[in-house]
């Protein structure tokens, strides 16, 4: 199938737009899937479902063909419905609406992540007061390719500015530490130090205890 697909690419019958490619790592999709999707989204404008024509289309079997329409629609990029024609025909048509709407959230979460990247950095610049070099930017960046919250990375920048240390090692250690503690939120890293406090004070009830015949104290 796979090798059916490629040669199907490289006849250039579908064009990818970049926005669409830009994606493809967040689709959840095989190679496979994808161009198979790409195929109907070449076909916008005759949708109907065929299954016989998109299986000489793409040279693979009709139960190839049917298959990956049916892993499509359980990964909710597609849909079958029966609409009647001008002619008061029933016909099924493929649905690629849940196409449209999964591409925009996936575009606009990565305008997203692009403005929430660019503000830690425009954050971390200002609070030390000079540009960051090359290492800090890579370090910065294993922070965020970790799903770091970006609050709990300003949040050690604070810390660590308050003990006048301006070094991202110091940062990336104190990240790091946090993470192996299960800290993933400042709320998280709130109560782990309230429970650390709450350790250190041990609250002991004298007011019934009889000095006189506690045996440790007489031997001392």
């Amino acid at each position: 199938m796979k090798n059916k697909l490629n040669k199907f690419i490289g006849e250039g019958n579908v064009v990818i737009p970049l926005y669409i490619l830009k994606c493809f790592k967040k689709m959840n999709l095989t190679m496979e899937e994808f161009v198979f999707l790409m195929y109907l989204y070449s076909k916008q404008d005759t949708l109907d479902f065929n299954p016989e024509k998109i299986a000489k289309d793409l040279n693979i079997d009709i139960m190839e063909a049917m298959g990956y329409v049916s892993v499509l629609i359980s990964k909710g990029y597609l849909t079958l419905e029966v609409l009647k024609s001008e002619n008061n025909v029933l016909e099924e048509v493929i649905n690629l609406e849940n196409f449209y709407e999964k591409i925009s959230t996936m575009l606009i979460n990565t305008e997203n992540e692009i403005e929430s990247k660019e503000s830690i950095y425009s954050y971390i610049e200002k609070e030390l007061k000079r540009p960051l070099n090359s290492v800090e930017i890579k370090t910065i960046e294993r922070w965020l390719e970790n799903n770091i919250d970006s609050s709990l990375i300003k949040e050690a920048i604070r810390l660590a500015l308050e003990m006048g240390v301006y070094n991202l090692k110091y940062v990336d250690k104190m990240l790091l530490d946090w993470q192996m503690r299960g800290i993933k939120t400042v709320d998280d890293l709130n109560k782990d130090k309230e429970q650390a406090d709450n350790s250190e004070v041990v609250d002991v009830d004298t007011s019934e205890w009889d000095w006189l015949d506690d045996e440790e104290f007489i031997a001392n």
